[in-house]
């Protein structure tokens, strides 16, 4: 099954950010094509990405409705307070796994559907990815995630992946893969083909960095295949169009250059806090900030330009840019960002 991600991994695309109208507008749009499975937000991100998870799940625009957020229960409870089904992903650094594990258990009581992302999977050895899937699985998850996070997958590997968890493991298995290098579509298709049952992508493949497997060429694959999707090609081009109006509207046709594979500059571009933090796993020091913006993306930003703001006030300040371009529909420049500070202080 094709599990939409647009709503959520759309605004890690470089130079993004929408309203919460513009969300459940695209929400909407994206249902009517016949996708039925979508991770739609990060609710502890910002208190919109909760309201508007809330109104996903209210109006059922989907048939499952997923949040993404970490093996935390604070994350855990503020997806739940939602409706929506969990989705969570391991720390980039496998560090306290016992509490991992822990956090996992607690989220498989919760009486919705679980998954969770081992992430990064392509610089995992089998062994390690054995170890994390037994781990994950023990602790309840429904269903194992297992993305090239950083897009430097290849076909081979990725099927060798999840052929080896499906032959020892009695479990369901999604994949998840970045575009960096230009290998999303074809490490999606290698991952179904060694059994996956669910695979993400976004309408023109949008994501962190320089995004994801594209739906449109995903199904259309699929379909070639006598692999039925249950997606609508036509209604789908509505969707397109709708994404199209809100990239001219807020980036230009630049971003179709900017988001090519390995000489595009968004590939070196993270707009995820998550993913900014981690210096060592994903490469390149430029930053979009949004709602998704982190602490650490923010306070970085204002000490390399001289300023310095306290524990106490970085985190209101944070929120002030997050509600700014939520509102406006915009990223935050840093222009911007610095005004904010000077005036905040």
């Amino acid at each position: 099954m094709i599990t939409d991600d647009t709503l959520r991994e759309g605004l890690q695309t470089p130079g993004i950010s929408f309203t919460m109208e513009e969300k459940i507008k695209l929400a909407k749009i994206i249902s009517e094509s016949g996708v039925k499975r979508a991770l739609v937000s990060y609710p502890s991100a910002h208190r919109s990405e909760v309201e508007v998870t809330e109104r996903i799940v209210k109006e059922k625009i989907f048939s499952e409705t997923y949040a993404l957020g970490r093996t935390l229960t604070s994350d855990i409870d503020t997806i739940v307070e939602t409706g929506a089904n969990i989705s969570l992903h391991l720390p980039f650094r496998l560090e306290n796994l016992d509490k991992v594990k822990e956090a996992i258990t607690y989220a498989s009581r919760k009486n919705r559907k679980l998954e969770v992302a081992v992430v990064d999977v392509i610089h995992h050895s089998d062994k390690e990815i054995l170890d994390l899937v037994r781990m994950v699985s023990e602790a309840g998850a429904d269903v194992i995630q297992l993305p090239d996070t950083t897009g430097s997958g290849y076909p081979a590997r990725m099927r060798s992946i999840i052929r080896l968890v499906k032959s020892i493991f009695d479990v369901e298995v999604e994949v998840h893969c970045h575009n960096d290098i230009g290998g999303s579509i074809s490490n999606t298709i290698a991952g179904i083909e060694a059994g996956a049952e669910y695979a993400d992508s976004t309408i023109f493949g949008m994501g962190e960095r320089n995004g994801i497997a594209d739906t449109a060429s995903l199904v259309s694959l699929l379909e070639a295949q006598d692999i039925a999707t249950e997606i609508d090609l036509v209604k789908l081009e509505k969707a397109y169009d709708s994404m199209l109006e809100f990239i001219l509207e807020k980036i230009g046709y630049n971003f179709f250059v900017d988001n090519r594979p390995v000489y595009g500059k968004n590939t070196v571009i993270n707009t995820a806090g998550t993913h900014a933090a981690f210096s060592d796993v994903f490469s390149g020091g430029g930053v979009s900030v949004n709602v998704y913006t982190g602490k650490a993306m923010i306070r970085e930003i204002l000490e390399s330009r001289g300023r310095h703001v306290d524990d106490k006030s970085l985190p209101v300040l944070v929120n002030l840019i997050k509600d700014e371009a939520v509102s406006s529909g915009r990223t935050i420049t840093i222009e911007r960002i610095m005004k904010m500070a000077e005036e905040f202080q």
